[in-house]
């Protein structure tokens, strides 16, 4: 596919596929134009909501981080769309403000506090005796 801009001195873009003859062409027209709003994606996962700072081992985390930071763009997206009138500001700081506010975590004594801690240490002893299985059955 070749995409060339209108005027007098025209650019030209090309575009190679693998997709069977019978693609109709206002798919790859649709494909071309998704280009711009993945790329806004990343670069703005990478700024406001920590895409480039991973530190994974394995593909499968990798993807975690990749799935998590993405769908964390699109709840700041739909946010944004949904108080764009009412606010000025929709960025991530923002949206962290608004979550803070309406979804507190509510806990009021020290008591709570180390209940909610050990119920984390549980939880993540849990997932590391599983992994730790995993791994033996494996070799």
């Amino acid at each position: 596919m070749i995409k060339r801009t209108l005027g007098a001195e025209p650019t030209y873009a090309y575009y190679l596929s693998n997709a069977p003859v019978s693609t109709p062409l206002r798919t790859f027209v649709w494909l071309s134009g998704l280009r711009w709003a993945v790329e806004q994606c990343f670069e703005e996962g990478k700024t406001e909501l920590g895409m480039a700072h991973y530190e994974v081992r394995k593909y499968p985390g990798w993807h975690h981080h990749m799935l998590m930071t993405m769908l964390a763009h699109f709840f700041l997206w739909h946010l944004k769309s949904r108080l764009e009138k009412k606010s000025a500001r929709a960025d991530g700081i923002a949206a962290a403000e608004i979550i803070g506010r309406r979804l507190p975590l509510r806990i009021e004594t020290i008591d709570e506090v180390l209940a909610f801690v050990a119920w984390v240490q549980r939880r993540n002893h849990t997932a590391y005796l599983s992994h730790r299985k995993r791994r033996q059955e494996s070799a």
